[in-house]
């Protein structure tokens, strides 16, 4: 009886042992699964490196100007008339400023709501960083006397126009830019469909169907993410910010 008790006490001592040799081991594999587990969900992958030769599409911009033009002020001086070409780029450059603001609006109002999701959070920091990309590219392919001087108001509209339906809920966040990247996808293809017709800036044409693209992908997303139909009220506002777009793109061309 004696012997068996000994035995068992011995068995008990030797596993508590091996338990404790084996804690460290444990805690360590803990902490590797945490890492990886947050390296998988927290962050996400930087943007792909776009790969455009703007020197080839400035090129191909003041070929378009001296065809255009009979004018003998340069395309890159103050004074060199705006042609059909440079009044859409113009546009561009507005339109993804007002893009970025409308996220930027969308993130504040997010932020006062409280109880954050975390898939819209991404939702609007995905798309951000992406128009934020297209911005640049046109920024510095053109000269600013060729930026339209509306640019303020633009960012003011944009941050309002991100920020008010945020405020209410996720959804009128989702059918606003479902609305505003219908009308951006038509405003898009209004100036590649000529370029490609008439076999002009290919170049050009290849960095425009990728902002393009970009933003089908952004109404798509906004499109399931917004999950039932529009409502009648809501279809109605959806027409008021597509109405609203294109009349900033035509201020835009013109100012």
């Amino acid at each position: 009886m004696l012997r068996g008790s000994i035995r068992s006490c011995r068995a008990r001592l030797t596993c508590r042992a091996v338990a404790f040799r084996l804690r460290p081991i444990e805690n360590a594999a803990y902490m590797i699964r945490t890492r990886l587990h947050s390296t998988v969900l927290v962050h996400e992958p930087p943007m792909p490196k776009l790969d455009f030769d703007l020197r080839a599409i400035r090129s191909e911009l003041e070929s378009e100007h001296a065809r255009n033009s009979s004018a003998s002020v340069p395309y890159r001086e103050q004074g060199a008339p705006w042609h059909w070409i440079d009044r859409e780029m113009s546009s561009n450059v507005a339109g993804e400023t007002g893009a970025v603001c409308i996220y930027d609006g969308a993130k504040r109002a997010l932020e006062i709501r409280g109880n954050i999701s975390p898939s819209t959070l991404r939702f609007v920091e995905e798309h951000r960083a992406a128009e934020q990309q297209h911005l640049d590219l046109f920024v510095a392919l053109l000269p600013d006397h060729k930026h339209t001087r509306l640019l303020p108001m633009w960012r003011m509209a944009g941050f309002v126009l991100g920020y008010m339906p945020t405020l209410l809920s996720d959804r009128a966040l989702f059918l606003t830019v479902h609305a505003v990247e219908t009308f951006v996808e038509a405003h898009y293809y209004e100036q590649i469909r000529p370029l490609q017709e008439h076999g002009r800036c290919p170049q050009l044409v290849a960095l425009l169907q990728h902002c393009c693209s970009d933003e089908i992908h952004h109404k798509e997303d906004a499109a399931a993410r917004a999950g039932e139909q529009p409502t009648a009220l809501e279809q109605v506002w959806m027409g008021v910010v597509k109405l609203g777009s294109a009349v900033a793109a035509e201020a835009a061309r013109r100012i």
